[in-house]
């Protein structure tokens, strides 16, 4: 499993930092999907949504990514 990685503000380190989140495994999803015939598809559809949010690649602590539409990437 991959990481997203982009820049944000912590406020737990008090600086501008490398942020990052899980992505998504769409294989693993496709091929679940395809071996139970379509029934998989519900739970991958919400499984996409990036629960969890960005955390700080220092501390490890939860951030908002900064940025025009921070809150949607």
């Amino acid at each position: 499993m991959g990481f997203n990685e982009a820049s944000g503000f912590c406020n737990h380190c008090n600086k501008q930092v490398m942020i990052r989140r899980k992505e998504t495994n769409h294989v693993l999803h496709l091929f679940l999907c395809v071996f139970t015939v379509g029934f998989w598809l519900p739970f991958w559809f919400l499984l996409s949504f990036k629960i969890g949010g960005w955390r700080c690649s220092q501390c490890g602590g939860k951030v908002r990514r900064s940025g025009f539409l921070g809150w949607l990437r």
